[in-house]
């Protein structure tokens, strides 16, 4: 029989990695949907998720030009993509803290974000 968590866990980790590819595909290239940041509005500096939709649209094309943008939410979901397919064929479930593991992608993207700032903050 099998473990139905870990089914679940499989398939929950693949559809949060597929989700921003799909949508990456159904943007316009330019990433350009029309919305605006606030924090980038206030401040003039980007945000953790600044570029991610330009970089999701490029990767979704197969434009390796998503590394000017935010390009760690595109490693961050490929790497779901393959951990939920480890969970799915081992069943196997690692336990990692949520919050930490937000914290600390969160961090890394900021700094992705603001060091590629010219790029992103047009």
């Amino acid at each position: 029989m099998a473990d139905s968590g870990a089914m679940r866990d499989g398939w929950t980790l693949l559809g949060l990695g597929c989700a921003p590819f799909v949508a990456g595909a159904i943007v316009p290239a330019d990433g350009d949907t029309g919305l605006f940041c606030p924090f980038r509005e206030l401040t003039g500096l980007p945000c953790p998720l600044c570029g991610a939709t330009r970089a999701f649209a490029l990767a979704a094309r197969g434009d390796f030009g998503f590394t000017r943008y935010n390009a760690v939410w595109v490693v961050v979901a490929a790497l779901l993509i393959v951990a939920g397919l480890v969970v799915l064929l081992t069943r196997w479930r690692p336990r990692v803290p949520p919050v930490a593991l937000v914290v600390v992608v969160g961090a890394l993207a900021w700094i992705y974000a603001l060091a590629h700032r010219g790029a992103i903050v047009t």
